[in-house]
């Protein structure tokens, strides 16, 4: 994730309070509840990539030894497994 959790409470905090300034919501609870909630889903949404790149290393152990004797491009290979992942996972990054 790239966003530290300060900003990313920043950035949850200023879209609460722009949502229900425009009336786009009108919260039912504490806006802070509303507010944390938020925080949790971005940062969700942010991780999501850090999971498929580690799941593409994972992945890419089994092909060690080809990587090793230069048969394959390390970069490439990773590149090409995490395109799978997101199609296979149905996400976009």
């Amino acid at each position: 994730m790239k966003f530290s959790p300060e900003r990313v409470a920043t950035l949850a905090g200023q879209m609460v309070t722009k949502l229900v300034s425009d009336g786009l919501i009108e919260p039912v609870a504490d806006r802070r509840v509303l507010t944390v909630s938020l925080e949790r889903v971005i940062v969700d949404e942010l991780s999501v990539e850090d999971r498929i790149n580690a799941e593409a290393k994972e992945l890419m152990r089994k092909y060690e030894s080809e990587i090793a004797r230069g048969q394959m491009n390390e970069q490439q290979l990773f590149q090409m497994i995490k395109k799978q992942l997101v199609k296979e996972k149905g996400v976009v990054l």
